[in-house]
């Protein structure tokens, strides 16, 4: 971490935005900037790359990773993988609820991890783990059957990492999980049901959801088995885990259907 500024900028709606940190890596710039209570991890460009409630850092602010927790729906996890870190957003969330399970992030930026726990306050914890790793060699290198449920959201300051496109990343996805693993992964598009990918995502996981963002996000769930719940327990399932996490997942399990190859594009 190279450089510290306190320099106010205007936002939108001419609120004044606080940059609190800049620096820049290998990979570009990485900046930190506070607007009230919001703070705001940025790579350089205009999308918020995490946004963080100082006040309560366990509340998901946007949108795709709340959406992201209804994974938590089809599995219930004692190991919890989690492929991109940005501010610790999910780091957070997952600590506060589910103290009991095992948090592994994987960070390909050490100038990220250290700017979460710096500025973003990520629990010091031994449930939570983090790996300063490219996602796709973590994927390739870790012991199969290790891990219940992986989130992952690998994004670079212009969109999406191309990582997440790639055959052998959804094969390796599914090494790593458990027999009654699932495997979730934010999309800025979806791929085309005759892509190779979605191919072999069909050929290899029993189960498919998706839940589109309205912002443009497309969250794509897959399931090692089917699940054993049908319409009615699900709908209480995700009752339950909105109350628990206290966030409004009944909304977005309405949007949640499930996804044939033959059905879309």
């Amino acid at each position: 971490m190279k450089s510290l500024r306190h320099n106010a900028r205007a936002s939108a709606g001419g609120v004044k935005a606080i940059e609190l940190f800049r620096t820049e890596d290998e990979w570009g710039e990485v900046t930190v900037t506070q607007t009230g209570d919001k703070r705001v991890l940025g790579f350089g460009s205009e999308l918020e790359q995490s946004s963080l409630l100082m006040s309560r850092p366990h509340s998901l602010v946007h949108e795709y990773t709340q959406i992201m927790l209804l994974g938590l729906l089809f599995v219930k996890p004692r190991h919890i993988t989690v492929l991109g870190l940005g501010g610790g957003g999910l780091g957070h969330c997952l600590q506060y609820y589910y103290p009991e399970v095992q948090l592994q992030f994987v960070e390909l930026r050490q100038t990220v991890i250290d700017v979460a726990y710096e500025w973003f306050d990520l629990p010091r914890v031994p449930q939570l783990q983090v790996c300063c790793a490219d996602a796709f060699d973590y994927l390739a290198s870790e012991d199969a059957a290790t891990t219940g449920l992986i989130f992952s959201d690998l994004y670079e300051a212009r969109g999406m990492s191309e990582v997440q496109l790639q055959l052998d990343f959804v094969e390796n996805a599914y090494r790593l999980l458990d027999e009654r693993g699932w495997l979730v992964i934010n999309f800025h598009q979806l791929p085309s049901a005759d892509s190779r990918l979605m191919q072999r995502i069909g050929e290899l996981y029993k189960e498919l959801y998706v839940c589109d963002v309205f912002r443009g996000n497309w969250i794509l769930f897959c399931g090692k088995q089917a699940s054993a719940h049908n319409g009615s327990s699900m709908s209480g399932l995700a009752r339950e885990l909105s109350k628990r996490l206290e966030l409004p997942l009944m909304y977005y399990f309405r949007q949640l259907r499930s996804l044939s190859l033959d059905s879309y594009d």
